[in-house]
């Protein structure tokens, strides 16, 4: 712009004015994709107090500490912290001790530079104009264009607004590594031994589309409830504290009095864990326990492929057409995986603890599916 001579100053000065906007127009449009725009490497709950909310480039240089925490764990020494004193951003011990809690990132940890997604000069003080934090007029837009939507758009618009409202929860993750199999883990050409999901190949391989394996580290079965989840396997962690927090929950504190009794703080003490790793037995996703707890906290229908088969209905909440069926199998005795079934396939009985212990209201679940249990049991039979 300036290489020679020629021109005068006035013409210089539009020149570095035009760049200058340029400039400027792109700072503002990166900005704009931090609030809209989310990475396939941050769908993860574990970022949800962070999207949205702070730099793209910030959750980027994230995502990469994160790879570290495998071998560093929570070790401040072995970790070195270069993260958190050259950036302003939580290294990998932090992250270790956030992921091992199964609590997202808290917003505070990252630096303010990181989290100002704006050209416009901020407010001193005690100075407020109103019109800059006034939102009455945009929620009133807002519901006039929900109320003159269909009903797909409305589902629509409402699942945008809940993504800002609630941005911790998301239905979004990458799409799990598949077993390219028909029916079941196979290993060189035979199925492996003791394996539970096949019982009567006959029957099983007629309603399983595809079996996706985890991780065995002692978290699997709570690896394959966090990626049916739409957390992604790596959210394991907060399904075990997801579920820790089932158990307390006051409204449901009685249930689980009862149906644990003299077990209930061996449940919860299954729960917590200290360090990354492989986790010992008593760490490990147990059933009929855990099956309870998932289908109440999460409010889905659970399918246990093993042995035996069950199915875990919600104990204190009714029927719902629509509910998600979360199915798994658990093979070789020391390991879970998801099973992906077809449409409509059997579901196999509830426990006598899950009738024993269920509201009335939840009745409605086994009335709902009463085609497809009574299915199972003229298979039973064949399988015996």
């Amino acid at each position: 712009m300036l290489g020679n001579s020629i021109g005068d100053m006035v013409k210089c000065w539009e020149a570095m004015n035009n760049n200058l906007r340029l400039q400027l127009g792109n700072i503002r449009a990166s900005f704009q994709k931090s609030f809209y725009e989310v990475e396939n490497a941050h769908v993860s709950p574990f970022y949800g107090y962070l999207r949205g909310s702070v730099s793209r480039a910030a959750l980027r240089r994230i995502a990469e500490e994160l790879l570290r925490v495998d071998y560093v764990g929570t070790n401040r020494q072995i970790c070195g912290c270069t993260l958190r004193t050259s950036y302003g951003l939580p290294c990998a011990c932090e992250l270790g001790r956030y992921r091992v809690g199964g609590i997202p990132i808290p917003i505070d940890v990252v630096h303010v530079h990181w989290r100002k997604l704006t050209m416009e000069v901020e407010l001193e003080i005690g100075e407020d104009d109103g019109s800059e934090v006034d939102m009455t007029a945009a929620m009133d837009e807002l519901w006039r264009r929900f109320r003159s939507l269909d009903v797909v758009g409305k589902r629509a618009l409402r699942s945008r607004v809940c993504e800002l409202a609630y941005p911790t929860m998301t239905t979004l993750c990458p799409p799990p590594e598949k077993i390219k199999t028909k029916g079941g883990v196979k290993k060189k050409g035979k199925k492996p031994a003791d394996y539970d999901v096949y019982r009567d190949p006959s029957y099983h391989e007629s309603y399983i589309e595809d079996v996706v394996n985890v991780e065995s580290d002692g978290n699997c079965g709570f690896r394959v409830i966090a990626s049916l989840h739409g957390y992604g396997e790596d959210g394991w962690s907060m399904v075990r504290r997801e579920l820790g927090l089932e158990l307390i929950d006051k409204d449901r504190s009685t249930l689980y009095d009862k149906l644990f009794s003299n077990r209930l703080s061996a449940v919860r003490e299954s729960l917590m864990i200290e360090s990354f790793g492989s986790q010992p037995p008593e760490k490990w996703m147990s059933l009929p326990d855990m099956g309870y707890l998932i289908a109440n906290r999460y409010n889905v229908v659970l399918v246990c492929l093993g042995n035996p088969c069950i199915t875990f209905f919600p104990m204190t909440s009714s029927h719902s057409p629509n509910v998600s069926i979360y199915c798994i199998g658990f093979v070789n005795q020391n390991h879970w995986v998801q099973v992906n079934m077809k449409e409509g396939f059997p579901l196999p009985p509830v426990t006598l603890d899950w009738k024993k212990f269920r509201s009335h209201i939840a009745t409605t679940w086994m009335l709902g599916f009463a085609g497809r249990m009574q299915h199972w049991q003229l298979l039973t039979p064949v399988l015996a």
